[in-house]
């Protein structure tokens, strides 16, 4: 098994289980493995790890160990004239072991200042695949794409994986310059691509005396690709980056989307080889200094003003730099029938961590027990674990099952019992990739819950449909700014950002999934009044108004679990396509899940704005369709959002939005502080489930912090349960160690507190019972086991306070103490219908590092009458769009 992404936005995992794990008790977290060696936040995340490599250029190539220098700089070399550019550049990558699909942080200093638009000085990065210990070859790398440059950049540079043949001139150290030598089509020609030298493997698909074309060729194959339109990547899904600037200072950054075999199948990083390692690939930095490899110096605006020739080429490839990336194994290479899968599901929130826990799994396991996992909606949720015939006996879920139906109106669907426990703390952020005129922006953009709606509900004009036609704007819009960074409210806030030259801030990429997640970010929204008044129509103090489709929806009035986005069409006129014209969901399409939504701002590929193409292929095969003109937002024009979980965030090297009040105060990001505080306040919902309530989060607490329950029902048989409550018992105890390694807790997501963490050992142990349906008898030590009646009626809702060791301010685990014996249990909880509770009960807050409160140690939820009565399979999976 192998995760992926498809288009259905479903991911599985598979991973294994030790037979030992299944009795493993309430113990002290220890160490499982190298933990992070940085020093950034938990939540935020990716920065410096324990295998983040240093390199210098002067010291050379480094082999597959990363230490260990397999070719030293000669300084007699015939290059000897470009390296007075590269002598002083250091490079550190953040990250170079255990890697998925995610952003490395790559840093620079030592380095000149980039000269003018990316004439000269600056870096140029990409993902290659090589076995040997010499590393990879120019073939070997994914980079050649098209349309990644800004127009007028680069000078004449019309190839990058093509360069000039030089007529006769070899530079040298002592004579750089050439004389005439008849190279007049290229002044950087290179002299060390020479078609009449023994091995000369670069030529193009035609004879030329003139150019070389590098070709591509794919991971296990000897096909040679000459031509970009043919490259299994292109400038929409590729990982190359063509133009990286150092600032003025000689320092530079840059996150670099590192790809698998699944996003990059020339590549195939991650693969299971045949020996059971996955395939490991290298990171390969060409510095482009001053010098073309002819000798020719770039200066001015003058006939060779900016870098031309490939990097790809042999003189400017002999100047990289190349680090070797570890994978994690994209598979388990389990014989078919070796192990019995055992099926979960659910929320994405946890997706990240539920990887990493499956990876260590499935090799502790050995194949004798694989987990299947797959993110999927709420509404599934309940149509799973109310069939006594599915295959997910467990849901990961920050909701009551069945309650997001309630919710919207529907009956309490029929549930067998289920109980619930937590194993994750993380949060749902809006996350930024802004890389402007003076580099990448860290600094987190803030946002009140009127600004959110505002982008929310398409009122600025460039949102619309017919925002480029002029005269056809509705008159409800011709006095609102046209994008969200023209916003007076924005500028006020942003005064760095707001209404700069080329700051264009259009709609956040949004997801089409209903969840309570969703519904959360809503409910933050309308804590505010202004908020809600601009939502019914009233207009801002600047004369902004909503778009009158959106205030027909009433939403100002209740949370909703989705972002709506009403398909209004505009009729451009354009021949050929359809009489409808651009449509809402053409120029502002819906992502799958917020892994793309991540990938997209970081790659900073926006699949925003739909022009007509003739030549596109419609979704009926007919000729003719929408597609976006120009998708990359190139280095110094970046600004692209969207929603998203903590895990993706980090895992991208994003920066989360403040969410602030109304008056631009309190404002609070995503940190290992903020949403372990809101945590730490945790409220019951209307259904009974602790979790964060955005109105009360506390002082500092991000109000969009969120608890992830495992819920499994009861009326499994043993053998299942015991499948489950193992996987729960590594989740809390060995999983929530931070780390990048298979097994830890990844950046996004705050290592769980004690007190949540009793909860979820005392349910797994539940799971162990022969009977758990029969309610057990409290104790002092591990609590009451809480337990569904079946009978229609609901227990107790009390709990009772007690002292002990939690979480770290940090947010690292405690070291294990457990609730004193003499301390009284809490008293049981249940309910036996998806309905409100009789009232929502709070605690007092929980200061981080101490258990001031002893939660209910299991939820259960009965839901629906007897266990044994006909149930209900209500399919939830997919609503209609709002």
């Amino acid at each position: 098994m192998r995760p992926v992404l498809g288009p259905d936005g479903r991911r599985r995992v598979a991973g294994g289980l030790a037979a030992a794990l299944a009795a493993l008790g309430l113990v002290a977290l220890g160490p499982v493995g190298p933990a992070r060696a940085d020093a950034v936040d938990q939540i935020s995340g990716n920065g410096t790890t324990d295998s983040a490599v240093t390199v210098r250029w002067d010291k050379g190539l480094l082999g597959r160990d990363n230490t260990t220098v397999v070719k030293p700089r000669d300084p007699a070399d015939s290059y000897a004239f470009m390296h007075k550019d590269f002598q002083n550049l250091e490079v550190t990558v953040g990250q170079t072991r255990s890697l998925v699909h995610q952003a490395i942080k790559v840093t620079w200093k030592g380095f000149k200042p980039t000269l003018g638009a990316y004439q000269a000085n600056y870096l140029q990065v990409m993902e290659c695949y090589g076995d040997t210990d010499a590393g990879p070859l120019p073939e070997n790398c994914q980079y050649g794409s098209l349309g990644m440059r800004q127009s007028g950049s680069g000078g004449s540079y019309t190839g990058v994986r093509n360069g000039t043949l030089c007529a006769s001139h070899t530079p040298s150290a002592t004579s750089p310059v050439p004389t005439a030598d008849g190279s007049v089509a290229g002044l950087g020609c290179d002299p060390a691509e020479d078609p009449s030298a023994p091995g000369f493997s670069h030529r193009g698909p035609t004879d030329s005396t003139s150019v070389y074309t590098v070709p591509f060729v794919p991971v296990g194959t000897t096909t040679k690709i000459y031509d970009p339109a043919l490259y299994p990547f292109k400038a929409s899904n590729t990982n190359e980056i063509q133009q990286a600037g150092t600032r003025a200072d000689g320092t530079g950054d840059l996150y670099f989307n590192t790809l698998t075999r699944t996003e990059a199948p020339g590549l195939g990083c991650g693969a299971v080889l045949t020996d059971g390692r996955p395939r490991d690939c290298w990171l390969v930095i060409v510095p482009r200094g001053e010098y073309e490899p002819n000798g020719w110096k770039i200066e001015g605006d003058g006939p060779a003003g900016a870098i031309q020739e490939s990097p790809l080429g042999a003189g400017s490839w002999a100047q990289r730099l190349q680090i070797h990336l570890g994978y994690n194994p994209l598979e388990q290479d389990c014989p078919i029938g070796s192990a019995k899968e055992r099926q979960t599901q659910g929320t994405e929130l946890v997706s990240h961590a539920v990887v990493s826990w499956q990876l260590a799994l499935n090799a502790a396991a050995n194949c004798k027990r694989i987990y299947g996992y797959s993110t999927t909606p709420e509404g599934s949720n309940t149509t799973q674990l109310g069939s006594p015939d599915s295959e997910a006996g467990l849901a990961f879920t920050n909701v009551v099952v069945g309650s997001e139906a309630v919710r919207n109106g529907s009956p309490p669907p029929a549930l067998p019992p289920i109980v619930y426990m937590p194993v994750a703390v993380s949060a749902a952020a809006f996350a930024f990739n802004v890389n402007l005129s003076k580099g990448y922006v860290t600094t987190p953009i803030k946002l009140t819950p009127r600004l959110l709606a505002k982008a929310l509900t398409q009122s600025y004009q460039s949102d619309l449909t017919q925002y480029t036609s002029t005269g056809s704007l509705p008159a409800w819009a011709r006095q609102n700014p046209d994008f969200l960074t023209r916003d007076k409210e924005f500028i006020k806030l942003n005064p760095d950002i707001g209404d700069r030259a080329g700051a264009n801030l259009t709609s956040p990429l949004l997801t089409a999934e209903h969840s309570g997640v969703i519904r959360q970010i809503w409910a933050w929204i309308l804590t505010d009044q202004a908020a809600r008044d601009w939502l019914g129509g009233k207009p801002d103090e600047y004369g902004m108004v909503i778009n009158d489709v959106y205030q027909q929806l009433n939403l100002g009035r209740a949370p909703l679990d989705a972002f709506p986005r009403p398909n209004v069409c505009f009729d451009t006129k354009q021949p050929g396509e359809p009489k409808t014209g651009r449509c809402t969901l053409d120029l502002l399409p819906y992502l799958e899940n917020f892994d793309e939504s991540a990938s997209h701002i970081r790659a900073a590929n926006s699949p925003h704005g739909a022009d007509w193409d003739p030549n596109a292929t419609a979704p009926g095969g007919t000729a003719g369709w929408w597609k976006v003109a120009n998708p990359i937002q190139f280095p110094g024009q970046t600004l692209m959002w969207g929603v998203m979980d903590t895990a993706s965030m980090a895992n991208y090297g994003l920066v989360g939005a403040e969410l602030c009040k109304a008056d631009g105060t309190g404002c609070v990001a995503p940190t290992t502080a903020s949403v372990g505080t809101a945590v730490a306040n945790w409220k019951r919902d209307e259904f009974g489930l602790p979790q964060v309530d955005p109105a009360n989060p506390g002082a500092g607490g991000y109000p969009l912090s969120s608890v992830t329950y495992a819920a499994v029902r009861l009326n499994l048989d043993l053998a299942a349960r015991s499948d489950y409550a193992a996987f729960v018992k590594y989740a809390v105890n060995e999983g929530q160690q931070p780390g990048v390694n298979p097994g830890q807790l990844p950046h996004g997501y705050l290592s769980i507190p004690a007190s949540l963490r009793t909860i979820a050992m005392a349910g797994a142990d539940l799971l162990l019972l022969p009977d758990p349906l029969a309610r057990p008898t409290p104790t002092a030590t591990g609590g009451a086991a809480i337990t569904g009646n079946g009978n229609g009626t609901s227990g107790n809702t009390g709990h009772s306070g007690n002292t002990g060791a939690g979480s770290t301010a940090s947010g690292v685990p405690d070291t294990g103490a457990r609730p004193s014996a003499s301390a009284p249990s809490p008293a049981p909880f249940t309910t036996t219908s998806a309905s409100p509770v009789a009232a929502a009960q709070t605690t007092p807050a929980l200061a981080i590092g101490v258990i001031r409160w002893a939660l209910v140690i299991v939820l259960v939820a009965g839901l629906g009458g007897a266990v044994g009565g006909p149930l209900l399979r209500l399919v939830l999976s997919r609503r209609p769009e709002p």
